[in-house]
């Protein structure tokens, strides 16, 4: 019985400091968690859970062939190339820090990142996809 009037004494203090009663804001938020749940469920029942998981595959397929390209200077663009920076210690860890010199290096490290082309292996060492 403790927890409960502790739990009751919490949601008293919330009402309190918000000025809100704790059953205007469940209702609120379980109204829009029931809309998501119905929706997802509406439509994988006209669709099938199949094409959910085509669509996502999809979706992110269409996201990565329209990320950008970093192109180091003096490099000739070739149709179809892309890839990303990797550290030879920890591996794909994002977006590069890049010297007055135009350098790319680790935003953990420091240390000069490599850019792997995807569809070859040879533009990085395995190393650097083990992670650190």
């Amino acid at each position: 019985m403790r927890i409960a009037r502790d739990v009751n004494d919490m949601i008293s203090q919330v009402e309190d400091y918000f000025g809100v009663p704790a059953r205007s804001v469940s209702i609120f938020v379980g109204t829009i968690a029931l809309s998501g749940l119905l929706a997802t469920g509406i439509y994988w029942g006209v669709f099938g859970f199949g094409k959910w998981q085509s669509e996502m595959t999809v979706a992110s397929k269409m996201m990565l062939a329209a990320a950008t390209t970093p192109i180091q200077q003096g490099q000739q663009a070739q149709q179809g190339q892309s890839g990303q920076y990797v550290c030879p210690t920890h591996g794909a860890v994002g977006l590069p820090r890049f010297n007055a010199a135009g350098a790319a290096g680790c935003p953990v490290c420091g240390q000069p990142m490599q850019f792997r082309y995807f569809g070859t292996s040879a533009a990085a060492t395995p190393a650097a996809f083990q992670g650190g």
